[in-house]
């Protein structure tokens, strides 16, 4: 497997990933996670989880989290950086360019349609992304990650709960069951 890669090849995959995907980090993620697994084969895939998992738990943009900590992962503290910038820059073009046409944006017909039809199709690959991480998560202990997924959805569905608080406890969970209860995962 390929371990290493170019500061510049990172702050390439980054920026065109960053500059043809729209709908925000569920979207990006399943694309990074092609690349980088699949296509270049320099991350495992549970290393990919792994950080998609951390990227969800800290604050900021998921799209951005989750480029920096590839970044950092495969080339340090200059690649967590190189990441950022290059993930950074395409919603900063495109913000700048619509701020410019705003108006004529906000009443064009044509432009309302392609905007509500992109919500269906941001939302079908949130589906298959979900569906994708769910099946690498079901691989370590079916039984546990389903009751957790279960158990998380109706608590947020049913309560005022934050997801945030929801999140920590699925985390200290997670880690007394692997750490302490079921020896056969090692974290």
């Amino acid at each position: 497997m390929k371990k290493t890669i170019s500061l510049t090849d990172l702050f390439w995959t980054f920026f065109k990933i960053n500059m043809v995907t729209f709908g925000g980090g569920f979207v990006i993620m399943p694309i990074i996670r092609k690349d980088f697994v699949e296509k270049k084969k320099i991350l495992e895939e549970q290393d990919m989880l792994d950080m998609i998992a951390l990227a969800q738990s800290i604050p900021g943009a998921m799209a951005i989290n989750t480029s920096m900590l590839v970044g950092h992962r495969l080339r340090g503290l200059k690649g967590a950086i190189i990441s950022m910038i290059g993930a950074s820059l395409p919603p900063l073009l495109v913000i700048s360019i619509i701020s410019f046409f705003y108006e004529a944006f906000q009443t064009n017909p044509y432009i309302l349609a392609l905007l509500r039809g992109m919500r269906g199709a941001v939302t079908a690959v949130m589906i298959v992304a979900a569906y994708s991480m769910m099946r690498g998560v079901l691989k370590k202990d079916r039984t546990f990650a389903i009751i957790m997924m279960i158990g998380s959805f109706l608590i947020a569905y049913l309560t005022n709960i934050s997801v945030g608080y929801l999140m920590l406890v699925a985390a200290l969970i997670g880690y007394l069951y692997f750490t302490y209860l079921n020896k056969k995962v090692t974290v």
